[in-house]
C-alpha cells in the first residue's frame, strides 16, 4: 500500500511558468522531461522492453536487495519495507529515484526506544510524522502516557511490545510519497530522457522457510494510477517479478487490475540469488 500526499506532480508543473533562474538544475531538467514526453510519448513496448532488458532487470532486481537489507526484525518476523519514488526512460535506459520513506526511520527508532517508555512517547511527539504514526496506531497513545507515569509491570511491557510490533508491520510495508522530499529530490537529481512516472516495489515477505512473493497492486494503488496517469508496481516473484504498468487505469478511470499491463521477468538464477540474500540478512 502507498500513500501519497499533495505532491508537487510534473503534470501540474506543465501550467506553472517557464524555466527561471530560481529553479535550480534539478528542477529546469525535471520540466524538460514534460516537455519531450509530450513531444514523444513512452509506448506500452518500449517500457516493456527497458523492464525487461538487462540494466532494467539489475535496476529492479537492486531495489529487492535493498529492501531485505533494511528489513527489521519483529518478532522473529521478517518486515520488508516498500520503497518507491519517481522513474525516467533515456535512450531504452530505465532509471529509478527513490524517495525516502519520512515514517520508517520512525518506526526504527521505536523499536530501539520501547525498553523507555517515556522517552519514546517524548520522542514520538516531537515531529509531525511521529505525531501520525502515535494516533493512527490504536491504544500506542494512552499505553504510553499510563506506563510512563507509573513503574509499568511485564504485562505493561508484553502489551507494548505487541503495540510497536503492529505499528512496524502495518506502517513499514507502506511506501509514503511526502512533498517536501520529494521537492528536494527533484532539486538534487539529474533528471534526463522522458518521464515514466511513479513507481513502488512490493517486495518479497520474508518467511522462517524462505521468501514468497509480494502482494498484487492494491486497490489504493490503482487510485494512485487514475490520479497519477502512471504508479508502475514492481511485485517480486520467487523466480522474477511481475511490472504492473498502470498507466490504461488512468485511461478508463476504473480501478480495474484486469486492465493492467503486466511485464512478467523470470529466471533460473533469481531464486537460489535471493535465497543467499536472504540467508545472508539472517
Amino acid at each position: 500500500m502507498t500513500k501519497l500526499g499533495s505532491s508537487v506532480l510534473l503534470i501540474s508543473l506543465l501550467a506553472g511558468p517557464p524555466a527561471t533562474s530560481f529553479q535550480t538544475d534539478g528542477e529546469r531538467q525535471y520540466l524538460g522531461l514534460a516537455r519531450e514526453t509530450l513531444r514523444r510519448p513512452i509506448t506500452a513496448d518500449e517500457l516493456r522492453q527497458a523492464v525487461l532488458s538487462p540494466g532494467g532487470v539489475e535496476s529492479i532486481r537492486s531495489l529487492y536487495e535493498r529492501s531485505i537489507a533494511e528489513s527489521l526484525l519483529v518478532r522473529n518476523t521478517v518486515v520488508t519495507p516498500e520503497l518507491g519514488g519517481e522513474a525516467t526512460l533515456d535512450r531504452g535506459h530505465l532509471t529509478f529515484v527513490s524517495y525516502p520513506d519520512p515514517i520508517h526511520p520512525i518506526l526504527r527508532e521505536m523499536v530501539s526506544r520501547q525498553s523507555d517508555p517515556g522517552k519514546l512517547l517524548e520522542f514520538l511527539q516531537s515531529s509531525a510524522d511521529g505525531k501520525e504514526v502515535l494516533s493512527n496506531t490504536g491504544g500506542l497513545h494512552a499505553l504510553l502516557y499510563r506506563i510512563s507515569t507509573q513503574t509499568p509491570t511485564d504485562s505493561d511491557r508484553e502489551l507494548l511490545r505487541k503495540t510497536v510490533d503492529a505499528a512496524v508491520a502495518s506502517h513499514f510495508k507502506t511506501w509514503t510519497a511526502d512533498p517536501e522530499i520529494q521537492q528536494r529530490m527533484i532539486r538534487s537529481t539529474e533528471w534526463h530522457g522522458r518521464y515514466v512516472g511513479f513507481w513502488h516495489i512490493h517486495p518479497p515477505r520474508v518467511k522462517e522457510a524462505g521468501f514468497t512473493e509480494g502482494i498484487e497492486p492494491s486497490f489504493e494503488d490503482m487510485n494512485n494510477a487514475i490520479e497519477l496517469g502512471q504508479f508502475l508496481t514492481l511485485v517480486f516473484q520467487p523466480e522474477g517479478f511481475d511490472a504492473y504498468d498502470l498507466a490504461p487505469l488512468a485511461v478508463g478511470r476504473k480501478p480495474d487490475l484486469s486492465q493492467a499491463r503486466i511485464i512478467r521477468y523470470r529466471s533460473p538464477d533469481w531464486k537460489n540469488h535471493f535465497e543467499d540474500v536472504v540467508r545472508a540478512q539472517r
